[in-house]
């Protein structure tokens, strides 16, 4: 088995990597809907609204709370600290748990990889790159402007730093089906990769 962890600039083209490489038989875990889930665990609730308030997590749907979680952190660095905190060992802990438990080669898409000192457990780590203006289009469907991609970006290391990391690295400079095509190839790749370990084992 072979666990390849995902990052990247905000609005690269990671879910479209994901899929095509979903399509290419990886079993692609994303980190995001595991860190939401979180949120719904008891002890979790408790020691928020013990900061926030009793009642914070009483709404109709979780699209309201999460909504709300994100207006309460992203604009103060000490409530971003306490909620990084509070769900982040506990995302890598069933992070960890999902990949292991998984068979063949194993995606695991982390927008916060390297913040989150995910990189020590995974074989590989993928990269994906994008001009900023590219970045800020793809992102308009969320209605986030350049200033908010920005401000997203300002809590993350910073992107060279993270390249240099990477075992590797793709720029989504181009057309979709260029993507695709990057995707493809290096779907190839860390397939070749597994199956050279599953043969040294």
């Amino acid at each position: 088995m072979s666990i390849i962890g995902l990052t990247g600039d905000v609005g690269a083209g990671k879910s479209t990597l994901c899929s095509v490489w979903r399509e290419m038989g990886a079993r692609v875990i994303d980190a995001d809907t595991v860190a939401r889930s979180m949120w719904d665990r008891p002890e979790v609730r408790a020691e928020a609204e013990k900061r926030w308030g009793a009642g914070f997590f009483d709404e109709p749907d979780h699209k309201t709370i999460w909504a709300k979680i994100a207006a309460k952190i992203f604009d103060d660095a000490e409530e971003y600290k306490f909620a990084s905190a509070l769900i982040h060992r506990r995302t890598g802990e069933e992070l960890k748990k999902l990949a292991r438990e998984a068979e063949g080669w194993v995606i695991v898409e982390i927008p916060l990889l390297y913040e989150g000192g995910h990189d020590s457990w995974l074989d590989y780590v993928v990269y994906a790159a994008a001009p900023f203006e590219k970045r800020v289009a793809r992102n308009a469907k969320r209605n986030w402007n350049a200033e908010e991609v920005a401000r997203r970006e300002a809590k993350l290391l910073p992107s060279e730093e993270k390249i240099a990391r990477a075992d590797f690295v793709l720029t989504n400079d181009g057309t979709e089906e260029e993507w695709k095509r990057k995707a493809r190839e290096l779907g190839e790749k860390l397939k070749q990769l597994r199956a050279r370990g599953a043969a040294r084992a």
